[in-house]
């Protein structure tokens, strides 16, 4: 009887550590992806004037321990941006492909990489502020544990 009460408790225990321990680990792989971007204008210009195509340059980064596949989505305010106005070059061999507008899909960025697009716009305003917004999004799902930093708005003053 004594030997069965022993079994029992330590199947118990091993039953409730497997079960943190597989806790644990869902845990982890809901938590090993952490995206985030950057940007700015090309050559770092800070206004411009009427009529001029302005290049925008956006940086996904994977600050996560697992490979995801990723797009940069962009929105445009007070300015246009057409198929051809995308550089969206893949992620392994960097050959430039045509986007889904709004989006580009560069491929699978691995742990701990990068990649970069950008986009052309041309001003739909004689003054005032054209914005170029790019968001990092994750195509597979994962859980970002800091999806704050996923998106970066760049404002270009026009006069």
């Amino acid at each position: 009887m004594r030997k069965s009460i022993i079994l029992s408790c330590a199947g118990a225990v091993a039953l409730a550590a497997s079960l943190l321990i597989s806790s644990a680990a869902s845990q982890a792989s809901t938590t090993s992806l952490d995206l985030s971007i950057t940007g700015s204008t090309v050559a770092g210009f800070t206004g411009a004037q009427v009529n001029q195509e302005l290049p925008v340059l956006f940086t996904i980064t994977n600050h996560g321990s697992v490979a995801t596949p990723v797009d940069f989505q962009f929105t445009v305010t007070n300015a246009t941006a057409s198929g051809e106005d995308y550089v969206c070059p893949t992620v392994g061999d960097r050959f430039n492909i045509n986007p889904d507008t709004p989006f580009c899909e560069p491929g699978f960025l691995g742990a701990h990489r990068q990649t970069s697009a950008a986009i052309l716009v041309t001003p739909t305003i004689s003054s005032g502020t054209v914005t170029v917004q790019a968001c990092a999004n994750d195509e597979a799902n994962h859980h970002d544990p800091t999806p704050g930093n996923n998106c970066k708005t760049i404002s270009i003053p026009i006069s």
